[in-house]
């Protein structure tokens, strides 16, 4: 029987009471408040946990101070944390692309600001990332390294969305060890790359953020989720990866508190999809965090 991971995450967006008007216009996802949040993040916790799985929830520097008691508890619980970042919505600073548009300097400079703040609300640094857009060039990998990142899930396979610097078309699918010169192979570095789930069999022209690529587990998307979830198993059987991963995403301004909510529904369906396609096809669905996903990595390929 064969073992498909699976990786449930969440960017944790800042508060839409936080963010300048320009920030909210490059990206309007968020909650309203931090309360809207932890409602957020506890419901998408709680439902997952339901179901057998754990969580990995990349939080936003505002996020990791607004909702750090949370946050703390939930790492206590077994959820892996990690460093969500948008430059524009970053408090206080003055950044106005994504993170993907700077160079490796500049993106240094940023992330280096936004892992204080998070460091000095949850006491420790982050050792994953995400970018806001899956937005990054081929330093990015390179420049989170040398800051003391283990790994991170910053790739969109197929995603062709230039004007948020994220370009994905080609890209490696699997969990792997990232390449310091390109961004699209697989490397020998020990940072670990794991991309979220492209479902290749379904092209889009234009998906939620306006990209082309290919449909993927967005959770509160209107994506047929489980037409998803049966063609990401259907290339695991025939591909056999090492460490074929199922990997969703979504943010904290979805009530997953709430069993009629659209994107708790579509969570429910995803996870029960999993379940069904898992058995017709022998394959065994095993819930994982990326930290012990990107540890797993680096002991096969050592």
């Amino acid at each position: 029987m064969r073992t498909v991971y699976v990786l449930l995450t969440m960017d944790c967006e800042t508060a839409k009471s936080d963010v300048t008007p320009y920030a909210a216009q490059m990206s309007g996802s968020g909650p309203i408040d931090y309360r809207e949040s932890e409602r957020s993040i506890r419901g998408y916790v709680e439902t997952a946990k339901s179901y057998g799985f754990p969580t990995t929830l990349f939080a936003h520097p505002e996020v990791a101070v607004g909702n750090m008691e949370l946050l703390l508890s939930l790492e206590k619980q077994g959820a892996c944390l990690g460093l969500h970042l948008h430059p524009y919505k970053f408090k206080s600073q003055n950044y106005e692309y994504d993170l993907g548009a700077y160079s490796a300097s500049e993106q240094r400079e940023v992330l280096h600001r936004a892992m204080q703040v998070w460091e000095s609300a949850l006491g420790k640094p982050p050792e994953y990332f995400r970018a806001g857009y899956f937005s990054a060039n081929d330093s990015t990998y390179h420049v989170l390294h040398e800051l003391g990142f283990r790994g991170g899930s910053l790739s969109n396979p197929g995603r062709i969305l230039p004007s948020h610097c994220s370009v994905w078309a080609g890209a490696e699918v699997y969990p792997h060890r990232a390449h310091f010169g390109f961004r699209l192979i697989k490397g020998d570095s020990d940072f670990i790359n794991v991309p979220v789930s492209g479902a290749f069999g379904r092209p889009v022209a234009r998906g939620h953020a306006g990209e082309q690529g290919y449909e993927w587990p967005y959770i509160p998307h209107t994506y047929d989720h489980r037409k998803i979830i049966q063609d990401v198993l259907r290339r695991f059987a025939d591909d056999e990866p090492r460490f074929g991963t199922v990997v969703t995403d979504t943010h904290n301004d979805q009530d997953y508190s709430d069993p009629e909510h659209p994107a708790r529904q579509n969570l429910e369906l995803i996870l029960q999809s999993l379940q069904e396609f898992c058995k017709e096809m022998d394959m065994l669905p095993v819930g994982i965090t990326l930290d012990a996903l990107c540890e797993l990595v680096l002991k096969d390929e050592a």
